[in-house]
């Protein structure tokens, strides 16, 4: 493994952290398993419940047939050579979304393209970044680099939306105004392609694999017991959560007194529970490992996720704003030690096609969630009656059992070993003594972005601080952490010097 120096890993962390600030703003915008882009499907095209559930599974049948493409790519070009134009697919269809008007009852198809050229490209993408990144941020600071780079990116992820989602509202969720907005998010995701082409990256990325990857190398994911436990709890997870997801925002939009404004509010709240709790996670799993962390996000996003949606109504619905905060921290903690996890048990010399398999395994699993969750929807009787006095309707039963699974598949986690994990009793009493899972700080956080009498101008007052921290983060970020990782890359060839004195006393020829 041929490591970058101090100044050239420092370069790079920084630039991915500025990249991320860009990209992950305009896939939130435009990848369909996020709110705003099936709030553009609902409420200016006009979709119903099946045509939502195939829309949200595009990403991940993407995720599926991707194996092949990479596998091709891999043979002729680099993995950076990969992410540019894994970025530039991705970004340009987006430029054509201003068409739409002109094009009739044509423009359903057309906005599908897009949607599946797109994000195919971030598929293959992704692949190639996960496997890039791993090359270049160390295994022990991957948990403290990754949480603090996702809590740099989530609040200009969060500023972005919250804009995005004011303007629909205001220009009445038009196809013009959302046309600009998409336009917006492709420029974004080309500014963080020029910054991600900063980044200095090991030489064992920038050239075209010379030991070209054989179908052995994906054939051997089969072979290690402990990665398909992941894949198979990942897959399972996406599967039942995705019955019921990807029909939230269909319900909030057409069901309770909330519009466009409302869902965004309510997508903006996710982001910030991610952005109070996602230094914590990362500390966490650096500390006990990435298993503990998973099991207790999985848990609390369910349990809390089954509870509120129950006793949702139109005349209830105060308490979903905390609990898209409390589900928000949660997926937070969630995603980030899913990739650690993932990225940690893979074999060095075959990082794209382990990754690639997990995608396309996890993915074939997750597409059918969608899929038969709108089927059902659309096949159900549209109320059953009432439950404390508000419509229990067909939604109601298809989140509770997407949710009441969710908790059963947790189980499959408890049958993968992670190298160096600790008991999760552990974990939990260190997390009574942390203040960012303290529940009356959380109350108090949602309390002041909703209850004020300015609304969000509090929230507003306290962003003008974090932009100076964090203007401040993405210059100096990584640099603590490179010194650390360093040194701890650093000690087994000590430890191999120690054991080798006479070779330190050789003349040098």
């Amino acid at each position: 493994m041929n490591f970058p120096r101090k100044r050239d890993l420092l370069i790079s962390l920084k630039y991915a952290t500025i990249e991320a600030c860009f990209s992950v703003p305009m896939l939130n915008l435009t990848l369909t398993q996020f709110p705003f882009a099936v709030g553009f499907a609902v409420t200016a095209l006009g979709w119903g419940s099946g045509a939502i559930g195939w829309l949200a599974a595009i990403p991940h049948l993407c995720n599926m047939v991707q194996p092949p493409i990479t596998y091709f790519l891999r043979r002729h070009y680099s993995l950076r050579q990969i992410m540019v134009l894994g970025f530039l697919v991705n970004a340009l269809p987006w430029a054509f979304i201003g068409l739409l008007p002109r094009m009739g009852e044509h423009r359903h198809w057309v906005f599908a393209a897009i949607v599946t050229v797109s994000t195919l490209a971030n598929s293959i993408c992704g692949v190639a970044w996960a496997a890039s990144m791993s090359d270049v941020v160390p295994l022990q600071m991957r948990g403290k680099y990754f949480g603090r780079r996702n809590m740099v990116f989530g609040f200009w992820t969060l500023v972005v939306v919250l804009v995005a989602g004011y303007l629909a509202e205001r220009y009445d969720n038009s196809l013009e105004i959302f046309g600009l907005i998409f336009v917006f998010a492709a420029w974004l995701r080309l500014t963080g392609l020029y910054f991600l082409t900063r980044m200095k990256f090991p030489p064992q990325i920038l050239a075209v694999r010379q030991e070209q990857e054989s179908l052995s190398e994906y054939l051997a994911v089969f072979r290690n017991r402990d990665y398909l436990w992941l894949v198979l709890f990942i897959g399972c997870w996406g599967f039942v959560l995705n019955l019921g997801a990807p029909f939230y925002s269909v319900y909030v939009l057409r069901e309770l007194p909330l519009s466009m404004g409302g869902l965004t509010l309510l997508t903006t709240l996710s982001t910030l529970g991610g952005l109070v709790s996602l230094p914590s996670w990362g500390v966490l799993s650096d500390r006990f490992g990435n298993k503990p962390v998973l099991m207790t996000c999985a848990f609390l996003w369910s349990v809390v996720a089954l509870i509120s949606w129950l006793f949702v109504g139109p005349q209830r619905y105060g308490h979903l704003f905390l609990n898209y905060f409390v589900v928000g921290a949660t997926t937070a903690g969630f995603q980030l030690c899913q990739f650690n996890l993932m990225v940690k048990m893979i074999p060095t010399r075959s990082k794209a096609p382990y990754i690639s398999v997990f995608l396309a395994l996890t993915s074939l699993l997750t597409a059918l969630g969608p899929v038969l969750g709108g089927k059902v929807l659309t096949s159900l009787p549209h109320d059953f009656g009432t439950f404390l006095g508000q419509p229990l309707l067909r939604f109601h039963v298809v989140f509770l059992v997407s949710l009441f699974f969710c908790l059963l598949s947790i189980h499959l986690l408890e049958q993968l070993k992670e190298p160096a994990e600790r008991p999760l009793r552990e974990m939990v009493r260190v997390m009574r003594t942390m203040r960012q899972f303290n529940p009356v700080l959380g109350l108090i956080s949602v309390a002041q972005v909703i209850f004020t009498p300015r609304r969000l101008s509090r929230f507003a007052e306290e962003s003008l601080r974090t932009i100076r921290r964090q203007t401040a983060d993405i210059t100096e970020v990584g640099e603590e952490l490179v010194g650390h990782g360093l040194r701890t890359i650093k000690q087994p060839f000590s430890r191999e010097k120690d054991d080798h004195p006479d070779e330190e006393t050789k003349p040098r020829q």
